[in-house]
């Protein structure tokens, strides 16, 4: 396995600069981040999974907001999307994360030793808690001479706790994990029928250009991402209606979405379909036991990571 490159996608130049930090491949804790700089202050939405890859997010930044005041909007919280919230703010700053993900941004790191085997977490700490602030609704953040808008999602979607940022005057969504591009979502932990509710807010609300997904390359036009989104949730529904043998189904998904990586998150996902389309409530562990068994056993990140990673712009 390589190392995973993360490229700088510079999607605006002039100020408001807008740029995507899309790491691939599209792997288990590979996920996208990216910056909206403005002549007074920067949000970073997300951070990395491991201490060395958000200090190597960190001097990107930099480079390119200098030391401007720092916003870090996390849009849901999973390990890859969070874990470095306290790295980032070392030298200060603020995070902001939706009402359902704030008490999990606060506690810290999640490195998930029952899904993982991994040797390079590095020194992670959970930020300051009075440093985590909850958006409720939609917030605009005055960047000076540029604006980012922070929005929670409505309801349960991805996660119970998802929110995505927006750049008007470019029309860049950063959609956090509620899209990915090339990769299979894992919706384990929210609700499909949520989530497909979610995507027709953020098509109705945003009419995207460009979107950043959570997972694989940018979309332009926007669109196109979010209607790949609704297809794949959709037939998870229509097949699980009346049908319980997943093991079949997520073959079955596999051969339907072949390009895509980590087919092994199809099982998970079918067992949620299944259990929100007839009023069940899925057991979140014996989904997370299905997808490992899929992928043969924990995953082993220091195989699929590789060594230091390379960074390039585009």
């Amino acid at each position: 396995m390589p190392a995973v490159t993360s490229n700088i996608v510079p999607l605006r130049h002039a100020r408001p600069g807008v740029v995507a930090y899309v790491k691939s491949p599209a792997e288990w804790f590979v996920s996208n981040c990216g910056w909206i700089q403005g002549s007074e202050g920067v949000v970073l939405v997300d951070t990395c999974g491991t201490e060395q890859a958000t200090l190597e997010l960190m001097r990107d930044v930099r480079k390119y907001a200098g030391e401007q005041e720092l916003t870090v909007a996390i849009t849901h919280a999973h390990g890859e999307h969070h874990n470095g919230v306290g790295v980032a703010l070392r030298e200060g700053g603020t995070a902001l994360a939706a009402p359902g993900s704030v008490d999990l941004v606060k506690a810290g790191p999640q490195t998930y030793g029952n899904v993982f085997t991994y040797t390079q977490w590095g020194v992670l700490e959970p930020p300051e808690p009075a440093a985590v602030r909850k958006v409720a609704g939609w917030q605009r953040l005055d960047l000076g001479g540029a604006f980012a808008d922070v929005v929670a999602v409505p309801g349960v979607a991805h996660t119970a706790g998802d929110l995505v940022v927006h750049e008007p005057r470019s029309g860049t969504l950063f959609t956090g994990d509620l899209v990915s591009v090339g990769d299979t979502p894992l919706a384990v932990h929210g609700s499909i029928t949520g989530w497909l509710d979610a995507l027709a807010w953020l098509q109705d609300t945003f009419r995207p250009r460009t979107v950043v997904p959570g997972h694989g390359p940018v979309a332009t036009p926007g669109h196109s991402a979010l209607h790949a989104m609704r297809v794949y949730l959709e037939w998870l529904l229509e097949v699980t209606e009346r049908q319980t043998d997943f093991t079949k189904l997520a073959n079955r998904a596999s051969m339907r979405w072949p390009t895509w990586r980590n087919p092994e998150r199809h099982i998970g996902n079918l067992m949620r379909a299944y259990a929100d389309q007839h009023g069940r409530k899925l057991d979140v562990d014996l989904a997370i036991d299905a997808v490992l068994a899929a992928a043969g056993g924990r995953i082993d990140l220091d195989c699929l990571l590789g060594g230091e990673p390379v960074r390039r712009i585009s």
